[in-house]
């Protein structure tokens, strides 16, 4: 039974061609989900990881003086919050299998299960806003080395502020929601009662509210508009616009540096080259961010103008592969600092090899010096 009555269709299902393609999306899926949970596990595992290194090095005295290692440390605590509900989420919905799998849950975890999908939706949407906060600050950077934004202070009012905004427009996500028990006729009476006990099981799913589907859909497709322009859109709009600018002040910098190269000494060569490899990292961080989250917003916008045959054709099919796209994007900043930071590497030397004699020819952080 389709979601919302009277719902304009996407997919033409009498032309042959567009059949053949959602099949083969019904047949990737298939293929994808049996490996699916093993990946993100791994990524999860290793990525909670990672970023709790992350976080200790960049809050270090050194490095938190610097309003984007401050804002990266949130967007790194931000990461772990959502990859430990992930894994949790893995654990108890895709590795345990039980007979309650077949029918519904226990209501705590569904309970659990819709604040996870919540949740971990507004922290990426704030790791997405406060990426563009860092482009804006590096955008101003390139302007005046020595801009109040550099080292401002203001970064705690700023993501306190962002965490508001957003946890204020997932309330309509939760309310179109609704936790239904299932009537035990539904799955039989072989099934109604747990072994060895006569008491019936109380099982449960997730449906969208009776409210939210009325006059097709007009509350769940409200909350789809909603969060679709500003939780994606909306930020991707800002995310292209500063990346733009960005690789822009960047060129111009390097030309007036090529230009005045002769008359500079070797310390400010040095601090300028400093600044453009920060910058240089930050665009790849951006780039990487854009082309996971532009397909994700047009995705949105058509969720909202054609619910049905999203959610049936490319939600259910492809929802597991977005996932995989934001995970990674939790990842993305400890491996570009390590690799294009020099003061990041000292820093973690110093916090977790300080007591490791080494030797700097075999070390791998030998080719990442080499690298930066």
């Amino acid at each position: 039974m389709a979601m919302c009555e009277n719902d304009r269709t996407l997919f033409n299902m009498s032309d042959r061609t567009t059949v053949e393609f959602l099949e083969q999306l019904e047949h990737f899926n298939r293929a994808y989900t049996v490996v699916h949970r093993y990946f993100c596990a791994l990524i999860c595992i290793c990525g909670v990881a990672l970023n709790l290194v992350h976080i200790v090095v960049l809050t270090r005295r050194q490095m938190r003086v610097y309003a984007v290692n401050s804002i990266l440390s949130i967007m790194a605590t931000c990461d772990v919050v959502t990859m430990i509900s992930y894994l949790i989420y893995l654990i108890r919905f895709k590795f345990v299998e039980n007979e309650e799998n077949v029918f519904g849950y226990n209501y705590y975890w569904l309970l659990f299960l819709l604040g996870h999908v919540v949740l971990s939706i507004a922290l990426h949407t704030v790791s997405l806003y406060l990426s563009v906060v860092m482009a804006f600050i590096r955008v101003t950077a390139l302007e005046k080395l020595d801009s109040k934004w550099v080292k401002s202070r203001s970064v705690g009012h700023i993501f306190f502020a962002t965490s508001f905004l957003v946890a204020i427009l997932s309330i309509p996500t939760l309310l179109v929601h609704k936790i239904e028990r299932l009537d035990p006729a539904f799955f039989g009476p072989e099934n109604s009662t747990l072994a060895g006990s006569s008491s019936p099981v109380a099982l449960y799913t997730i449906g969208l509210d009776p409210l939210a589907t009325e006059h097709s859909c007009a509350l769940f497709k409200f909350n789809l508009w909603l969060t679709g322009i500003c939780f994606k859109v909306f930020p991707c709009f800002l995310l292209f616009w500063f990346t733009a600018a960005l690789m822009q002040k960047l060129h111009e910098t390097s030309k007036k540096r090529r230009m005045l190269l002769g008359l500079c000494d070797e310390k400010r060569r040095r601090k300028k080259l400093a600044v453009d490899k920060t910058t240089y990292m930050l665009i790849i961080m951006l780039i990487i961010f854009l082309a996971t989250e532009l397909p994700q917003g047009a995705l949105a916008l058509l969720n909202a103008l054609y619910t049905n045959d999203v959610h049936t054709f490319i939600y259910l099919n492809l929802g597991e592969v977005l996932d995989l796209l934001s995970l990674i994007n939790c990842n993305t900043s400890f491996v570009l600092y390590c690799v294009m930071s020099s003061r990041y590497r000292l820093t973690f030397r110093r916090i977790f090899l300080s007591s490791v004699p080494t030797n700097p020819s075999t070390t791998a952080f030998s080719i990442l010096r080499q690298l930066g």
